[in-house]
């Protein structure tokens, strides 16, 4: 009778465990993707906002739950030291985007006081080296850490920084790590405009073509969701290629270019995603084609091109403006530390379109097809938007940055 009864105690045991461990899994699966926590968790830092701003989480694909820096405290007072673990220099984005850092922002913030430097490392795509990179920024005394266009490989790194008392703050792009505030443009909403704009120009049927960036990337995978939804509307437009850009021009023209080569049907409609615009449109024109309906973003060269052959069929979609974003980040960094509470893990907002009108008020007659650098929003992520997110809302500077080639005076 004892070994009976210590065996069904065991089984019991044996039992309990295995419900404690599909229950652990279960928690996991809940946890990967766009959401962190619970599910009943994740949806409140959403209702913490008004009404008009949650409008720009339509299919919003980043983690909305509360973040859990409402009541963060950093471990000294300014001026504080930043790391940036930028996985990538090789195009104009991420040269607009460390411009803005390094020749506007840390001067301003340093000038108040509140920024004593920035550290940068680069990776150059490589997970690994990057989450290394972040350990260093964190045990070197970092009190904050950037990322730009993060993936899911990064999320242990953004709990190691977060165990250590170090928010990390994300732009363009996301992770789903509780540690993490991101801030970027709500980039499924730009994905699935652009995708209808091109479809609509199409006339609804033909064969298009869709330029991606570096997929695995969370940014470039949020535009996927929404060009591929969009498309479904479509039935009778065909999605002839894929052709990763990598976000640089040089590289996205040689793969438009070899991809062209081998396929001799008429392309009709092209989505791109940016910055890498100016390429696919030199590989198309050197193809000996005629630029079919096609999205750009934000690159001056393209935008110059537009407005010397206005009958062209495009639209400038300005999804992730990179001094905009930037200077988003900066005050959000420095919001944290000052301990001003954010409300959400992501702070979003919907993109900037412009119209053949819009881009002759901004572009000189002089422009140049071949200029890489970028057209800034006016307005993007502005301290009085950004108030709307924290608890304790104060601008640090107490004016907006001025973002070049924004029209932003500050």
């Amino acid at each position: 009778m004892k070994e009976l009864t210590l065996l069904k105690r065991t089984q019991l045991a044996l039992l309990a465990v295995l419900a404690a461990l599909v229950l652990a899994v279960a928690g996991c699966a809940g946890s990967n993707g766009a959401e962190s926590g619970t599910q009943k968790s994740s949806q409140q830092g959403l209702k913490s906002l008004p009404s008009d701003i949650r409008a720009a989480y339509t299919d919003f694909d980043g983690p909305t739950g509360s973040s859990p820096f409402a009541n963060f405290k950093p471990k000294q007072s300014p001026p504080w030291t930043i790391g940036y673990a930028s996985s990538y220099a090789g195009n104009t984005w991420r040269s607009g985007s460390l411009n803005q850092l390094q020749k506007v922002l840390v001067p301003a913030y340093k000038k108040a006081g509140l920024v004593d430097k920035l550290i940068v490392t680069q990776s150059n795509l490589n997970d690994s080296t990057q989450i290394q990179q972040i350990h260093q920024l964190v045990n070197q005394g970092a009190d904050i850490i950037l990322l730009c266009c993060s993936s899911a490989a990064i999320n242990p790194a953004v709990t190691y920084a977060q165990a250590r008392g170090v928010p990390v703050v994300t732009f363009s792009g996301f992770t789903s790590a509780e540690g993490s505030v991101n801030v970027y443009g709500n980039y499924v909403q730009g994905g699935a405009a652009m995708a209808d704009f091109v479809a609509k120009q199409m006339g609804g049927k033909g064969n298009m073509l869709y330029v991606n960036g570096i997929p695995g990337a969370a940014s470039s995978d949020s535009v996927d969701r929404g060009v591929k939804a969009a498309l479904k509307k479509y039935p009778n437009i065909k999605l002839v290629g894929t052709v990763a850009g990598q976000w640089t021009d040089q590289i996205a023209k040689t793969e438009v270019l070899k991809f062209l080569s081998t396929h001799p049907e008429h392309i009709d409609g092209i989505v791109t995603q940016s910055a890498q615009e100016i390429g696919v449109m030199q590989a198309v024109l050197e193809s000996g084609r005629k630029l079919p309906p096609m999205t750009i973003g934000g690159e001056k060269g393209a935008a110059c091109y537009w407005t010397k052959h206005p009958e062209w069929k495009t639209r400038l979609f300005n999804v992730w403006p990179p001094g905009s974003e930037a200077t988003g980040a900066m005050s959000i960094m420095v919001r944290i530390l000052q301990g001003q509470g954010p409300k959400i893990q992501s702070i979003t907002r919907k993109l900037t379109e412009y119209g053949i009108d819009d881009i002759r008020k901004i572009t000189p007659s002089g422009c140049d097809v071949n200029d890489a650098t970028w057209i800034e929003p006016a307005e993007w992520f502005s301290e009085k938007y950004l108030d709307t997110f924290f608890l304790r809302p104060k601008a640090p500077l107490g004016k907006d940055v001025a973002v070049p080639g924004s029209g932003s005076t500050g």
